[in-house]
């Protein structure tokens, strides 16, 4: 598939959406970057061919720029599995230690607090770096957008 292709790049932005649709209704985010049905350099050009070829015609309307915009910056969520897997260990214990009502003595005491004392600076900085990526995406698709 050529993302460069408006055709090849439109079935190409189809498949993404519709992982990404699935990903968000899952809760599956962040998003393992190896379940992407393509590359993301391969979906930003895809994307942006997308964008380009809609607004050329008149169809790129503001919510579908807006839906690509979206789209292009969920990217940055599509972390290497290593990175999904602390960030999802994470979330659970902080789930466990929130549903549970035990002492703060105990909660201490368990597993889950150990997750979240040993993890959370790391997850800190993932978290960091995605919200940085997520700008950084953010920016250049309304960079390309303005130069349509």
């Amino acid at each position: 598939m050529d993302p460069l292709d408006p055709l090849d790049a439109q079935q190409i932005v189809v498949e993404y959406a519709q992982m990404l649709e699935r990903d968000v209704t899952e809760n599956r985010h962040p998003g393992r970057v190896e379940s992407l049905p393509y590359a993301k350099p391969v979906i930003k050009s895809a994307i942006c061919t997308s964008a380009r070829t809609l607004a050329a015609s008149g169809h790129l309307t503001d919510e579908l720029r807006e839906y690509l915009e979206t789209a292009y910056t969920l990217l940055a969520e599509y972390l290497d599995a290593e990175l999904v897997d602390l960030m999802a260990e994470y979330r659970q214990s902080a789930e466990q230690l929130t549903a549970e009502s035990p002492s703060a003595r105990e909660k201490i005491n368990t597993a889950a607090w150990r997750t979240l004392a040993e993890s959370s600076s790391l997850a800190g900085e993932v978290a960091r770096a995605v919200a940085t990526e997520a700008e950084t995406l953010r920016s250049e698709f309304r960079s390309f957008i303005v130069s349509v």
